[in-house]
């Protein structure tokens, strides 16, 4: 469905790693293709699945001078998706959503830590008493009774 995306960055930093470098093909790839890049897709059997590398494949990563012009105190992202009819998708994000200005909601922390709690292998029962007993915090009379839920037990 796609040809080409095109992620331009205002940070020009030195890629310490073959490894970093490849996180930054791979994330756009596989949130074009599954909606997500949770825990669960940074494996090497995702990772090597033939339509991630071609996805990956086509991600051209870059310093753009207009994501440079915004400055080193925002992390300016520029994105494009050249869709095949020849239709081209763009979007701009100044921070990053979980940042102190564009911080993530309760909902939103939730779904992620459900996510992390799911790649752990902890039983939903416990995950969802963990989210319960963060969103009633300001109301809990001892804040230790979390304690026990964060352990690795996964009971």
């Amino acid at each position: 469905m796609w040809t080409i995306l095109t992620i331009r960055n205002s940070r020009q930093q030195k890629i310490a790693s073959a490894a970093s470098w490849c996180i930054l093909l791979f994330c756009p790839a596989i949130l074009l293709l599954r909606d997500k890049a949770g825990l669960s897709e940074f494996t090497d059997q995702i990772v090597q699945r033939a339509d991630v590398q071609e996805m990956i494949r086509r991600v051209n990563f870059y310093v753009d001078p207009e994501a440079e012009k915004a400055g080193y105190d925002k992390m300016t992202s520029l994105l494009k998706i050249h869709l095949k009819d020849g239709r081209v998708i763009a979007g701009r994000a100044d921070l990053g959503k979980g940042s102190p200005a564009d911080p993530m909601t309760l909902e939103e922390a939730a779904w992620k830590f459900r996510g992390c709690a799911e790649y752990a292998e902890w039983p939903k029962a416990k995950t969802e008493k963990i989210i319960d007993g963060v969103k009633a915090l300001e109301s809990v009379s001892d804040v230790r009774t979390l304690s026990p839920l964060l352990s690795l037990e996964k009971g």
